[in-house]
């Protein structure tokens, strides 16, 4: 039931459960509290808070139990500095200290250390940890407005997902494709079946649709598309060297076409073929904008020796790349490993998610020294 729910109307206003008081969400939007912080997933933590404190009426009392622990989360304005160098990336490091500070400046009245949120020298507060479980799971609830959705928000992370969701307001089907629109009950949101599950099967949402890359994912809802994203890019251009954009032959180009379908066929019959390939068409995107707009370079039949110079080129790129990582993939996927094994904690969870990251990063990598060695090959 929508009355359930926690929406929020971008600069228009909001609808909580009836029976709750609410006062840090009233303190939060108050004349006297700073503008920027009256934004809808700012409010919408101050509404989390209020319901883990017992203030937003005796569903939300009950249902906050289910939310997870601040160590569980791995947003990177709640890690460590330790656990910021871990990611591997210094722009993501750098947006988490940047958003750690913005959270401090727009909730000061939510900063209280979480009781055992404690992680070694470093404290989770509250409102950075509801900051972080609104970002993972509220979700669009019509026109400017959002909305975390008791239950719905349980449904984990798929490139292809089981399950779509729907609500009044919430166009879910483009050109046809899609569940169709709510029309019986327009005080519910609906979770929908996209075909037949078992009852055991975990049903699980797409996210973003693939519009985030993998950092911007995981900046998000604190964890990387296990098979990447379509958007994720390797740097050839711009790498260590800074050699730029390379010479590539109209031949080569075409070569580089066959080789992508050739890996898209090949992933598309393996298990999990569905993750790999975003990280195939990632890993040609990233060859594709080393060749360039394509202005100048040949005349359609190529210039074989210059060609494999190009390779060449790219595949020392690609070493220099990865050669600059702190640890190399494998490092990653045992540790990867070791956690998956273990009868873990919440901790573990996070630093899967980290390690996912770092992974998913390297494998790129491999995958555009694959590409460029059947580039070599042909």
């Amino acid at each position: 039931p929508k009355k359930l729910a926690l929406v929020v109307q971008a600069d228009r206003g909001l609808a909580l459960p009836s029976d709750g008081s609410w006062p840090r969400v009233r303190a939060g939007v108050a004349a006297a509290a700073p503008d920027a912080g009256k934004t809808w997933e700012f409010v919408l933590a101050r509404a989390i808070v209020d319901a883990v404190a017992g203030d937003g009426g005796a569903f939300w009392t009950q249902y906050a139990g289910v939310l997870p622990p601040p160590e569980k989360l791995a947003h990177p304005f709640l890690l460590s500095d330790a656990e910021l160098a871990s990611l591997q990336d210094d722009d993501l490091a750098a947006e988490g200290r940047n958003d750690a500070m913005r959270i401090a400046a727009l909730m000061p009245d939510l900063m209280d250390a979480i009781e055992g949120g404690e992680r070694g020298e470093h404290e989770t507060a509250v409102g950075a940890w509801a900051l972080a479980v609104v970002r993972s799971r509220a979700m669009l609830a019509g026109l400017n407005t959002y909305a975390v959705v008791p239950f719905l928000d349980l449904a984990n992370h798929a490139t292809i997902p089981s399950v779509d969701y729907r609500c009044e307001g919430v166009e879910t089907r483009t050109n046809g494709i899609g569940i169709a629109p709510q029309e019986k009950d327009a005080t519910t949101f609906e979770l929908v079946a996209l075909k037949p599950r078992k009852a055991d099967e975990e049903l699980r949402l797409a996210y973003t649709r693939g519009q985030l890359t993998s950092a911007a994912h995981f900046a998000q809802y604190g964890f990387a598309p296990p098979g990447g994203s379509p958007l994720d890019r390797i740097d050839l251009i711009g790498g260590d060297d800074g050699g730029g954009v390379v010479r590539a032959s109209a031949r080569l180009r075409a070569a580089l076409k066959r080789a992508t379908k050739a890996a898209l066929t090949r992933c598309a019959g393996e298990e999990g073929g569905g993750e790999k390939h975003a990280g195939w068409v990632a890993a040609a995107a990233s060859v594709s904008a080393a060749f360039g707009s394509g202005d100048g370079d040949g005349d359609g039949d190529g210039d074989g020796d210059g060609d494999a110079a190009t390779v060449e080129t790219l595949l020392a790129r690609v070493g220099a790349i990865e050669s600059g990582y702190a640890t190399t993939l494998e490092d990653d996927e045992r540790a990867l490993d070791e956690i998956n094994e273990a009868v873990g904690d919440a901790r573990d969870e996070r630093a899967g998610n980290i390690l996912g990251l770092r992974a998913g990063k390297k494998r790129l990598a491999r995958r555009v020294a694959e590409l460029l060695r059947e580039l070599r090959e042909a």
